[in-house]
């Protein structure tokens, strides 16, 4: 009988620990099925990739091989960036027709268009830490040097016709020296002086074989340029919905102005809004466009301002001698002790030049009493009406009544301990103060 009973717990015992073995081994199996499922769909994702960017490569000049650095910078786009991807095929039409006209006109590859991307993201007004500014993100210096001119009242390497001539004629000269395009690339990241130097120091020739021993944006630079190239000829097989800008406006047309223009001044007459004349313009830096100035407009509200050019310019001159006011307001103000025409800008928020043409001035000697008419901008805010947009102000540790007057104009210590009632200077952080409001 014992010798049944050690029998049947022997064979319970095998039983468990078989079992329990069986059930690590289909789990390992599982875990080993999954994992090799996972790399052969990358793998399989990764030939897919492959096979479509050599159809691109067959179709293009410039070398777009495909190589860890070109994968790692497709899988960004495609993950990280994927929301950029979508903006940057929806501002497609607006730039691009625009990039191949020239990039043809000097016999540089179309796919060129796509190095906007990675330079600046197709924002004409980009600019960098380092100062670079505008759709192909020219330094001073080198925008200079292609006719690019910076004023008071405009940046043209924020221009996108006269920077993308800029563009390609520096891609041309660069091509000239290196006879390479991925070597142009580069180039044009790091400068034609350095990748020289970098060449004549390695005695490499080739970017792929050099890249090792640039530096790291620029080592970076052309597999980003490649991978641009082919998230933009196929997002959509990844899924990437195209996103629209706000204000879409393709077809546009240019024009010189005869004098200049304020912002507010030409919205006022052609019915769109200062946003989108500023969208058009970026190159214009203050709000006005100077005399002899090119404008961009929608090309049917171009018409009307051909059609009605005199009537335009009429409209014009009669803003400017203030026959016509817009978004602003006509003041007399009466000079008091004290005054001076510098104060008296300050306070209103105008030009002291134009308070003396305004009021026919031949000096800057002004009488009490005496009457000065004032053009009033009507989102300008008046000392009066700043204080009483914050009429308490909340002690902090440290502030003292001399602090805190100082910190509004035209109130004063005595103001303040009268207005609040106090008998002495001490403060508590967290007390309120209430401000004099006139």
């Amino acid at each position: 009988m014992r010798k049944i009973i050690v029998t049947i717990i022997t064979l319970l015992v095998f039983q468990f620990t078989f079992a329990g073995n069986t059930h690590l081994f289909f789990s390992d199996s599982i875990k080993t099925k999954q994992i090799n499922s996972e790399k052969d769909k990358k793998e399989t994702e990764s030939d897919l990739i492959q096979a479509r960017l050599k159809i691109l490569n067959e179709k293009s000049p410039i070398d777009l091989v495909y190589n860890k650095a070109v994968e790692n910078s497709i899988n960004s786009y495609l993950k990280k960036n994927k929301k950029l991807v979508s903006r940057m095929v929806g501002l497609a039409p607006q730039y691009f027709p625009m990039f191949e006209s020239c990039l043809d006109k000097y016999d540089i590859p179309l796919e060129f268009k796509y190095l906007a991307i990675v330079e600046s993201a197709l924002n004409p007004r980009a600019r960098s830490r380092s100062g670079a500014k505008g759709l192909w993100q020219f330094m001073y210096a080198t925008g200079k040097q292609y006719n690019l001119n910076v004023t008071s009242y405009l940046d043209e390497r924020q221009d996108p016709y006269k920077s993308t001539e800029a563009a390609c004629q520096y891609f041309a000269k660069l091509y000239e020296m290196f006879g390479d395009w991925n070597l142009v690339l580069a180039a044009y990241n790091g400068g034609p002086g350095y990748l020289s130097r970098t060449m004549a120091k390695t005695g490499l020739y080739d970017y792929w074989q050099l890249r090792p021993y640039l530096r790291r944006e620029t080592r970076g630079y052309v597999p980003a340029f490649v991978a641009v190239n082919y998230v933009m000829n196929f997002y959509q097989e990844h899924g990437i919905e195209i996103e629209l800008p706000q204000n879409f406006i393709v077809q546009t047309d240019t024009i010189t102005l005869k004098t200049q223009i304020e912002f507010s001044v030409l919205a006022e007459l052609i019915c769109i809004s200062k946003e989108i004349i500023s969208q058009l313009n970026p190159s214009i830096t203050k709000g006005v466009f100077p005399k002899n100035t090119n404008i961009t407009l929608p090309s049917d509200v171009m018409i009307d301002f051909v059609v009605n050019e005199q009537a335009v310019y009429t409209f014009i001159k009669a803003v400017e001698q203030k026959e016509i006011l817009i978004n602003e307001t006509r003041f007399v103000y009466v000079v008091k002790q004290g005054d001076y025409l510098g104060k008296i800008a300050q306070q209103n928020g105008v030009p002291i030049n134009d308070i003396r043409k305004w009021n026919k001035l031949k000096n800057d000697k002004l009488t009490i009493g005496k009457k000065l008419v004032l053009f009033l901008k009507d989102d300008f805010k008046t000392t009066a009406q700043k204080k009483t947009e914050n009429p308490v102000y909340i002690v902090k540790q440290g502030d003292t009544l001399w602090d805190i007057a100082n910190k509004y104009e035209g109130i004063s210590v005595s103001e303040l301990m009268r207005h609040n009632n106090l008998n002495s200077n001490q403060l508590k952080p967290g007390e309120k103060i209430l401000l004099p409001t006139s």
